[in-house]
């Protein structure tokens, strides 16, 4: 930030953790640089590993910033003095900056750029065509994607080098043949992708990019831009309150009461009116990809959202019992999780990759042991039964008698997500039944950090109907279409353990009696 101000000679607005500004996004692609320049001191011995601050060895680096935003709130703004920053302080630097078209690239990011560039006589020469020449190995371009014949990914594959910057600009209008080159391109060095994005569609390579290890989200409200909340310009040119308060006349309902799944706001200056937003404010103002209605999905994204951000209710007595969901997994890309329910909060307790059935057992003891700490006394650990897995997992576990002797009331059931579901008026299988009521458990519960995974696989799996005996049921789409290219690309392993730890205890009485087994004192 400090480069801005002093060498660019503009101020970033800030915003805070929950409605974040450009200051918010420096912060976090200045962590990202320190991050991977400290990886690599350790890497080479220059560091100690009590000397670092910013990473520790096994650390994701989240060196991909994401942004959703709002209009006029000054993302290509940012954009340009990140690219600036990153062109002066790391060489020798290699940019590429991408936009859809070329007056996008052109008339918008690099004129921010020139503009800066040449009033505070910075470094190389900055062309009127968009490019900043400097060194043969030190230098800046930017691209039109147009992917003409098919050939558009000769115009940037194959650069390698110590420092690389990738900014994806109009994100959404971009081809996918972009995204795969700088995929290719990133693997090694010390390297920054920033991708913007005015969100329209959840269908984009832009959207999908949020589940991520590396990726790092933002999402810049116009509500809560400096000249919105004020009603004056604190910013020059950027959106202010006229703007939005336009919008909601001609795209907001007042409603009574908040409708998570419909994203329902209030605005500071006029408290407590409850507005509804249509698709076009949704992605206009507040920078929120609206849902496509011909989807048919379990949970909708305003309702997940709401989960990660209210602050728990537990139910009467939710203090003394919990649940957990192990989805298991040994080979492939798969992955295992552990779910917990407990006292109003869902978290993920583990994840686990190629892992033998020991790490599930040992995993699964630490965390109730952990549980009991808490006053928990009435657990039930439920376990994918699928891939004939869960027997190395239960066996164990069955016979761990000091386990059993924490609880008032300890079972172990071995779920079969292809079973007979409670209601089989309304479902085809216990599967879809779990991630229906996995949906309305969501209305009330809070999560705890959620991974990006979770996300798309309760919002993003889809089902459909089917007749069964007459009867037209809802039937989940199966993990084999998930797992496509065009949908998640994997398997929707932190959904399952999601919906194993949330689902009610009548789905699994009864019909899937065979398989629990415990014990409750009297």
């Amino acid at each position: 930030m400090r480069y801005v101000i002093e060498k660019l000679g503009w101020h970033p607005w800030a915003g805070d953790e929950e409605h974040p500004g450009q200051v918010e996004l420096l912060q976090a692609y200045d962590l990202a640089l320190r991050q991977q320049h400290e990886r690599l001191a350790y890497e080479y011995g220059e560091l100690s590993a009590e000397q670092l601050r910013y990473w520790q060895p096994g650390k994701v680096i989240q060196n991909r910033l994401r942004v959703e935003s709002g209009h006029g709130i000054g993302k290509t703004k940012i954009a340009s003095g990140m690219v600036s920053h990153f062109f002066d302080t790391c060489a020798p630097s290699i940019v590429y900056t991408f936009a859809p078209s070329y007056p996008q690239i052109n008339d918008l990011l690099w004129k921010e750029i020139r503009t800066d560039r040449r009033r505070n006589r910075l470094p190389g020469r900055v062309l009127e065509s968009p490019e900043i020449k400097y060194k043969e190995d030190h230098f800046a371009k930017g691209r039109a994607t147009d992917n003409a014949h098919g050939r558009g990914t000769e115009k940037v594959q194959g650069q390698h080098g110590k420092y690389l910057m990738f900014v994806l600009d109009e994100a959404e209008g971009i081809a996918d043949y972009v995204f795969n080159a700088v995929e290719a391109m990133t693997t090694g060095g010390i390297a920054i992708v920033l991708m913007l994005a005015n969100p329209r569609t959840r269908t984009s390579k832009f959207y999908k990019q949020r589940t991520r290890s590396d990726t790092r989200s933002f999402r810049i409200s116009c509500v809560w831009h400096p000249n919105v909340l004020a009603n004056r310009e604190i910013v020059p040119g950027a959106v202010r309150r006229d703007y939005v308060t336009k919008m909601m006349e001609d795209h907001c309902e007042i409603t009574a009461q908040h409708e998570e799944d419909n994203h329902t706001f209030e605005v500071p200056w006029e408290p407590e009116i409850i507005y509804r937003p249509d698709t076009e404010f949704l992605f206009r103002v507040l920078g929120i990809p609206p849902a496509n209605s011909a989807i048919d999905t379990f949970v909708p994204v305003g309702r997940y959202e709401a989960a990660c951000k209210r602050e728990p209710t537990p139910l009467a007595g939710e203090q003394t019992w919990a649940r957990m969901g192990a989805d298991v997994a040994r080979y492939g890309n798969d992955m295992g999780t552990l779910y917990v329910r407990h006292n109003g909060r869902v978290w993920r307790a583990k994840q686990f990759a190629q892992e033998d059935s020991d790490a599930y057992v040992q995993a699964i003891r630490a965390e109730a042991k952990r549980l009991r700490a808490m006053g928990v006394a009435n657990l039930h650990v439920r376990v994918d039964a699928g891939g004939g897995f869960s027997s190395g997992v239960v066996d164990p576990l069955k016979r761990d008698m000091e386990l059993h002797g924490l609880f008032h009331d300890f079972q172990l059931i071995e779920v079969h997500f292809n079973g007979t579901p409670h209601d089989d008026k309304a479902y085809a299988d216990l599967a879809t039944e779990m991630y229906g009521e996995a949906a309305e458990t969501l209305k009330g519960i809070t999560l705890v950090k959620p991974p990006e995974a979770l996300a798309v696989d309760l919002t993003e799996r889809r089902f459909g109907w089917v007749n069964v005996k007459g009867v037209s049921v809802k039937r989940l789409e199966s993990k084999e279409i998930f797992r496509k290219p065009d949908r998640a690309g994997r398997s929707p392993d932190d959904g399952d353990g999601f919906v194993l730890a949330v689902a009610p205890d009548h789905l699994f009485k009864a019909k899937a009696t065979a398989g629990t087994w415990g014990k409750r004192r009297q």
